[in-house]
């Protein structure tokens, strides 16, 4: 898992059992979003988490293009069939909390019903499995159609159909499950009620941290859509190192040029494929650039600074990873000099730390709060910053299944940057060349 902060030899973390977390609430009101956001946030902490989402095994079980009468929660000749799709993922919950090594699982379904999610409730605690409410709460029809355009209408059901006419069949699917949606009431269970999507919230019941990290982190979520920036600061005077701390050297001050002028391409490029393909006017959104107190790093950031919708922060958490002794070693030096720290290295790049330095994971652990300030930013974010801070942040956003022992190799050259795009269904990732622009 990437950049997971903590470990246990059982990995069980926070002496908090087992969690399933159950979700409430009509489609498009950023329930899979919300899902998929904090199960990235409880496995980079290092809780084993899973979300399971019923759609897929919906599709699984009847294929893409099932009746709308399944979607009518009054239609009883339909209820077997939603009752074999749910009790399906619920069994791979429980399978998954219970032998399958986890800790927290996400069952993301609708979960309309108080009758049917007390039976779920209970099955869960059968298994000695402590379930938690997430219900998502939407009065902002506005903040539903925009979920419905950019998000539903590319989900697996509607890949082959007409924007437009996806649209209207999602309304009509949420229409016939709105008559039986019955609020969360029960006093007795652990809830937590989320309204437009991070706009206030209600919690009750909460036992225990690890429910505890997920209210916190829930105060933190939101589904706007914004784009985030990893760029190298430019090269300086003295680029070997850490201590010297040295200004930009005259190619480093150019590439701070070139850096300013392709992120401005990248943006208006954006923007207009947004206006093409919405109507949305994004022009005038903010940049916000975010740089470690590293003199190279601001100095490539105040390139930035004189764009009218542009704030530029230092941030001193941002900083690149001290290298101890090992400062203005080349690696081969380092196993001419360190012998056998080179060797510890080799068996755990992530975790080792040299004499009077940092490792991998001690810079992950200094970001955690860059990281949920991240989560909660709805501004386009540029984060200038070098190459060991961007690894740890970029390793944050990867996909599950980057080892830890990857995350001191990732490359970030100062040809390109790299933009990040959180959505409902993962992160797009897409590496930008950064090409000279003539004098």
């Amino acid at each position: 898992m990437a950049a997971q902060l903590y470990k246990t030899h059982t990995g069980q973390l926070f002496h908090a059992g087992s969690i399933a977390i159950i979700n409430v609430g009509l489609p498009a009101r950023g329930k899979t979003h919300g899902s998929r956001s904090l199960i990235r946030y409880m496995n980079w902490l290092g809780v084993q988490s899973r979300s399971f989402h019923m759609g897929q095994y919906r599709r699984r079980l009847y294929g893409s293009e099932i009746s709308a009468d399944y979607f009518d929660l009054g239609n009883e000749e339909m209820a077997a069939a939603r009752t074999q799709a749910e009790d399906s993922c619920i069994e791979d919950i429980i399978e998954y909390l219970t032998t399958g090594g986890g800790q927290l699982a996400i069952f993301d379904a609708s979960n309309l019903r108080a009758a049917r999610r007390r039976e779920i409730y209970d099955r869960f605690e059968q298994h000695q499995i402590r379930p938690l409410f997430i219900e998502y709460i939407c009065e902002n029809e506005a903040i539903v159609d925009e979920n419905i355009r950019k998000v539903k209408i590319s989900s697996p059901d509607y890949i082959t159909m007409d924007p437009d006419l996806a649209a209207t069949d999602f309304k009509q699917r949420i229409a016939r499950m709105q008559p039986y949606y019955e609020t969360i009431e029960d006093s007795d269970s652990s809830f937590i009620k989320l309204y437009n999507v991070g706009e206030h919230l209600v919690v009750n019941n909460i036992r225990g941290y690890l429910q505890s990290r997920v209210v916190f982190y829930m105060m933190n979520l939101h589904i706007s859509d914004r784009t985030i920036y990893l760029a190298r600061s430019g090269e300086s005077s003295n680029e070997g190192s850490y201590k010297a701390d040295a200004p930009l050297s005259e190619t480093g001050h150019k590439y701070a040029q070139n850096l300013r002028d392709a992120i401005y391409r990248r943006i208006d490029e954006r923007n207009q494929q947004i206006l093409a393909k919405t109507g949305v006017d994004t022009s005038q959104r903010t940049l916000k650039v975010w740089t470690s107190t590293h003199v190279k790093s601001y100095q490539t950031a105040e390139y930035f600074s004189q764009h009218g919708h542009v704030a530029v922060r230092r941030r001193m958490l941002l900083k690149g990873l001290n290298p101890g002794v090992c400062e203005n070693l080349s690696l081969d030096q380092v196993r001419e000099k360190f012998p056998s720290e080179y060797q510890s290295y080799l068996r755990d790049p992530y975790h080792h730390r040299y004499s009077l330095a940092e490792s991998y994971h001690d810079v992950s652990v200094r970001l955690e709060p860059v990281i949920l300030e991240l989560e909660r930013e709805r501004d386009d974010i540029l984060i200038i910053a070098p190459e060991s801070a961007l690894r740890c942040i970029y390793a944050y956003f990867a996909p599950q299944g980057l080892p830890d022992s990857l995350i001191p190799t990732l490359a970030f050259p100062r040809s390109i940057f790299v933009e990040l795009t959180p959505t409902a269904y993962g992160c797009k990732e897409r590496r930008i060349g950064i090409c000279p622009t003539s004098d």
